[in-house]
């Protein structure tokens, strides 16, 4: 019985020592900006083995197309509600738009029947992919009040609202046979993911402090992390009429379906997600 009541006599003064730093502001409106790491680095391939045909023995040709890792500014906004002194629900969203460098590295092997194989290696011109995220949370906030200074941890489910376009190039080979010879030449093709939209659900983690400055008025830090799954886009190719790099053996050849290509290209794997680090002011009502 006496433990008992040293027990609630302990939990009566914590939660007086709680309620004792509430100043009866109940809303909090932040706008911050600041520094985001992406997780945008992706990699995807074409690759394909054709013939024989007639004197060509078989045809491996190859491209390795890698997206590379950006970081980028950050933007946020949120509102809180606390309904106890430290305890509340929290509102917000962010915008993240880093744009990433894309590379297209291509090979190729061919054998003619009773000759060595011919090979060579190189790269397209570098291309660029871009996202956009936008995030809206819904969290649970709590605060621990020191007089002028506040520490916040908050967390909760997270809607995001993603859009991803990209180009590149891939390697296409082709050969031409004509009754007493046979030429093989490659061409650059260009490829896409248009502009794609989704929406995916993850969620969120951050911590912070405020300092305040007046009753009114607070300087915000904070680390977040978003976490919303990756998704898998397909590459199109692009028909047209195109010459050959390599050699120049072939001009103004006409294209008018790759969907076999487009079989065999891998697709490329986004990851929306990302970790901020953010500064702004908060506002109390």
């Amino acid at each position: 019985m006496r433990k008992s009541l040293l027990a609630l006599c302990a939990l009566l003064l914590f939660s007086a020592a709680l309620f004792a730093q509430y100043d009866e502001t109940k809303t909090e409106f932040a706008l911050t900006g600041g520094y985001a790491l992406g997780n945008l680095a992706a990699t995807s391939a074409y690759s394909d083995t054709w013939g024989p045909y007639n004197y060509l023995q078989s045809v491996n040709e190859n491209t390795a197309i890698s997206l590379a890792n950006k970081n980028s500014f950050t933007l946020g906004a949120n509102l809180s509600y606390f309904f106890t002194p430290n305890i509340g629900i929290q509102i917000g969203g962010a915008y993240f738009a880093p744009k990433g460098d894309v590379t297209s590295d291509w090979n190729f092997t061919w054998n003619w029947y009773g000759y060595d194989s011919v090979s060579d290696n190189g790269s397209f011109a570098m291309t660029q992919g871009k996202l956009t995220t936008i995030p809206i949370y819904l969290n649970l906030i709590a605060k621990y009040r020191m007089g002028s200074v506040e520490i916040f941890g908050t967390a909760g489910p997270t809607i995001f609202f993603n859009s991803f376009e990209a180009t590149a190039s891939s390697i296409y080979g082709d050969s031409y046979y004509y009754g007493f010879g046979q030429m093989v030449d490659f061409f650059e093709i260009p490829i896409q993911i248009p502009k794609t939209t989704w929406t995916g659900f993850g969620f969120n983690a951050g911590a912070g402090i405020d300092f305040k400055f007046s009753p009114s008025v607070a300087l915000t830090l904070e680390a977040r992390y978003f976490y919303c799954a990756a998704k898998e886009l397909s590459w199109t190719w692009t028909t047209g009429t195109y010459s050959s790099f390599e050699y120049g053996n072939f001009q103004d050849w006409t294209y008018n379906d790759f969907s076999a290509a487009e079989s065999l290209t891998t697709t490329l794997k986004v990851n929306p997600s990302f970790f901020s680090f953010s500064g702004g002011f908060k506002f109390y009502f």
